[in-house]
């Protein structure tokens, strides 16, 4: 009876010994890893690698390194990220995934739409205004002698579509101005062309008979992209008195499937059940180019990620001829994501620019703060002989084109207590000081 009890003891030993190296013996099978995570590509995994060597050995580093890649690519390893995560959010309501905030009624956002729409990024009155005239002056310039056409279009944002949902530690019932609010009045105080898809889709948010938004988005949903659509489309053909190819819808289809824009939030919380899903909706439309009736004009789109829908889905290409998207005044997509990015190339700003028929800037109301991402600027620069910089608004820039020098400032306003205007407007008289007379 003894020896049974020790050979009992010994198996169950044995089985935990097994137990316990059973991730690391796995983990010489790339399979057994789990699905790959969201937002964790082979180049990370590969730095990681690449770092492990003898110079880190004698710098003391080595050690860390290894612990590094034995973590990631031991058996199991994504399996068990997925399980903490689903306890995370389903026990605390609580997720890693970077930028997303869990609303009410699990109505997901981004923190910079909830910012902007209760006024706690506000810049001021006087930037704004200037930065209207200033858009409106290159408005007018480009009409006038180069007969190209500007127009603005202001896209829509979550936060302002479904405030209701915002969750309770942001206190929105504690709203100030906004800067979409006070760029929508010098807009029309300025008579600036503009299109506002934001207060569009609210208006048409009760009587939609479909959803715009999905709760696991935070861009338009499929629907809601080709409503924008057939709004900017109408609004081209009316300021710059063209036709532009007809689109008409021959299909539809409805799916609770994962089709990245309208569940674009969820697979950055790298789950390890997938959420209860809406039903969507899918229109489906097709093309007709009548070269003898209709006009594809030449255009440069500079906008941000909201444009990338209407990129991808072909509908720029079927509208517009030799459509150039500069994401965020910076980047030429779709390269924005190859090892390789490939930046907008400023060289030759001013034939680029006369050799467009239209010029769109596309914002959401989240990155209104730094309006326009400098373009404006740059172009007056390049075609307006009479432009003289204003180091005001040059100082401004610098600051809101840095994204850790605005999430500071932002931090400050908070733990100060003091509007972000006035902390923003406080850091460009000093910048502005330091500059050579």
């Amino acid at each position: 009876m003894a020896q049974k009890r020790i050979s009992l003891s010994h198996l169950f030993f044995i089985f935990i010994i097994i137990l316990m190296f059973l991730p690391m013996i796995v983990s010489f099978i790339p399979s057994m890893k789990g699905p790959e995570l969201y937002g964790v590509s082979a180049e990370n995994k590969n730095i990681i690698k690449d770092s492990i060597s003898w110079n880190h050995y004698w710098e003391g580093g080595f050690q860390t390194e290894i612990e590094r890649m034995i973590k990631q690519n031991i058996g199991f390893s994504n399996h068990w990220i997925r399980f903490n995560n689903e306890l995370n959010f389903r026990l605390f309501r609580y997720t890693n995934a970077e930028k997303l905030v869990l609303g009410k009624h699990d109505n997901f956002y981004e923190e910079m739409y909830i910012t902007e729409y209760l006024g706690r990024n506000y810049i001021g009155d006087r930037y704004i205004q200037k930065k209207v005239i200033l858009l409106k002056r290159l408005q007018r310039l480009l009409k006038d002698k180069y007969g190209v056409t500007m127009l603005l279009v202001f896209e829509p944002g979550k936060a302002h579509f479904s405030p209701a949902e915002i969750p309770d530690r942001y206190h929105p019932e504690i709203k100030n101005v906004s800067n979409y609010e006070q760029f929508v009045r010098f807009c029309n105080q300025e008579n600036v062309d503009y299109l506002d898809l934001n207060d569009y889709f609210l208006k048409k948010k009760q009587n939609s008979p479909h959803l715009l938004y999905s709760k696991y988005g935070v861009h338009w949903s499929t629907y809601g992209l080709w409503v924008a659509t057939e709004q900017l489309a109408q609004f081209i053909e009316n300021k710059c008195d063209i036709d532009l190819p007809d689109f008409t819808q021959v299909g539809d289809s409805t799916s609770t499937m994962n089709k990245d824009l309208d569940f674009d939030m969820e697979p950055p919380m790298n789950l390890l059940c997938e959420l209860p899903h809406e039903k969507m909706y899918f229109p489906i439309y097709s093309f007709q180019n009548d070269t003898y009736r209709h006009t594809q004009p030449r255009t440069l789109t500079v906008a941000d990620s909201y444009f990338w829908s209407i990129y991808n889905s072909g509908i720029s290409s079927n509208l517009f001829k030799n459509n150039i998207f500069w994401y965020y005044n910076k980047a030429v997509y779709p390269h924005i994501f190859d090892p390789d990015i490939q930046y907008a190339d400023k060289s030759s700003l001013k034939e680029l620019i006369q050799n467009q028929d239209l010029i769109l800037l596309m914002i959401t109301d989240a990155n209104l703060y730094n309006f326009g991402w400098n373009f404006i600027e740059e172009a007056l620069h390049a075609l307006d002989n009479t432009y003289k910089e204003d180091t005001e608004m040059t100082t401004l820039n610098m600051i809101l084109s840095d994204k850790n020098w605005y999430s500071t400032l932002l931090k400050e306003s908070q733990q100060k207590q003091k509007p972000f205007n006035v902390i923003l407007y406080q850091t460009v008289e000093y910048e502005r000081k330091q500059l050579p007379q």
